[in-house]
């Protein structure tokens, strides 16, 4: 790289940027659509995604682009202040705000003595009754807003999920915006997180019922799809950093970068600002035998703890027929959220034909023991016997680590921190 090269990597894939990064925001027209429209209803809005999905680039991106006066509430500041009523004030009232708790008055009386004029003075303490802080709060937004709708974002909810608590504090919350007080400053709650079920849980807790009813449940935030992929792909090194990249060679990277992250938004740019140092480090120039080492760096700064807890479940020996193998490495051939030993069984017909008994297979129980354990890799749904990957950052793991060897069974890439 010049030394006059003002690309700058950093402004370009930005994985854990807080703020939207206008450039490289892949527009999400349905979900921008739906967050649009349902912010002009009455009820308040749950938005909910996995993590890493690009929740907060939506919703702050759809708010700011509406010119819609927004505040966001951290639920894990909440948590550790144990009240949202706390967290709210801390981000709605202008820091520094000062409150009156009392006041003096000095009260003089004239006084004669020996004929010459004098004045007895005393002060008075009066205190001053206080408003309700979370009124000042909404009064702050509405003012903020000229009087035109404010949101609070209730951002990562999943922080306060498992406090009953909290989480009746958020219910009482939303009931206590229909008091025509607080109705009239205009105010509405975003509440964003990863937990599902969320009006379940309102519906199914005591006194709570109604809440579900002022609350309206948008489109999940799912992962990118592989033409977003690609796009964000292409935007990123053709257009900004300007690699020496072909067309069809971004077809390929996108492909791939889609197949290993699964087009989980934060992980994407993980993996582009990781080929992007490999690339500008020869020049700007693009291989597609840089993927393997990408695959690698990537893989032991991002996701190494997954790495270690697919690497516990492998068959240490691989022979011919390493079941359990072939098993793990179906793994991360599905596509559907839940599976069952039938779909893995089709899996392994199709990848592994040659090593298919006319007996059971045994994969019921070979499944089982993977979701069990201090460290399980699945999770078993118990009404439908059907299981589920734990965490998504095991299927990428799964699809980077492991491949077909020449001899048809399924071998690993050994990675190293080196």
């Amino acid at each position: 790289m010049s030394s006059g090269d003002q690309r700058d990597i950093n402004a370009v894939f930005t994985p854990r940027r807080n703020d939207v990064n206008a450039k490289m925001y892949v527009d999400r027209a349905d979900l921008e659509k739906a967050l649009t429209n349902a912010v002009s209803r009455s009820t308040h809005l749950l938005l909910f995604g996995e993590s890493g999905n690009g929740k907060s680039w939506l919703y702050k991106r759809v708010l700011e682009i509406n010119k819609i006066n927004y505040v966001v509430a951290n639920c894990a500041n909440a948590s550790m202040k144990r009240s949202l009523v706390a967290e709210i004030c801390s981000v709605a009232l202008p820091s520094g705000t000062a409150i009156k708790t009392s006041y003096s008055e000095k009260k003089g009386a004239e006084v004669k003595a020996f004929g010459f004029g004098g004045n007895l003075g005393h002060e008075e303490k009066y205190d001053v009754k206080q408003p309700d802080p979370l009124y000042s709060a909404f009064e702050a937004l509405y003012s903020s807003a000229n009087g035109k709708t404010s949101v609070i974002v209730f951002d990562n909810l999943e922080q306060i999920f498992s406090s009953s608590e909290l989480m009746a504090e958020l219910a009482s919350l939303i009931i206590l915006l229909d008091d025509s007080r607080y109705a009239k400053l205009n105010v509405k709650f975003l509440i964003v997180g990863t937990p599902t079920g969320i009006l379940d849980y309102f519906q199914k807790s005591p006194n709570m019922e109604s809440v579900a009813n002022r609350v309206t449940e948008l489109p999940k935030v799912d992962c990118l799809s592989h033409s977003q992929v690609h796009q964000l792909v292409h935007k990123g090194f053709v257009l900004l950093l300007q690699a020496r990249i072909s067309a069809t060679q971004v077809d390929d990277l996108a492909s791939h970068i889609f197949n290993v992250t699964l087009g989980v938004a934060q992980r994407v740019h993980e993996y582009c600002e990781t080929l992007a140092y490999l690339m500008r480090d020869r020049n700007w120039n693009y291989e597609a035998t840089y993927l393997a080492q990408a695959d690698k760096v990537w893989l032991m700064n991002g996701l190494r703890q997954s790495y270690s807890v697919v690497e516990t479940h492998l068959n240490s020996k691989n022979t011919a027929i390493a079941r359990k193998n072939q098993v793990i490495f179906s793994i991360g051939k599905v596509t559907s959220h839940q599976f069952d030993s039938s779909s893995i069984e089709g899996l392994i017909n199709s990848h592994f034909p040659e090593t298919v008994p006319n007996t059971n297979m045994g994969l019921g129980s070979i499944l089982g023991e993977l979701s069990k354990g201090e460290t399980p890799l699945l999770v078993k749904n118990l009404k439908t016997n059907q299981y589920r990957v734990k965490d998504p950052r095991f299927v990428m793991c799964i699809r980077v680590m492991l491949y077909k060897d020449r001899a048809g069974r399924v071998a690993r890439k050994q990675f190293t921190a080196s």
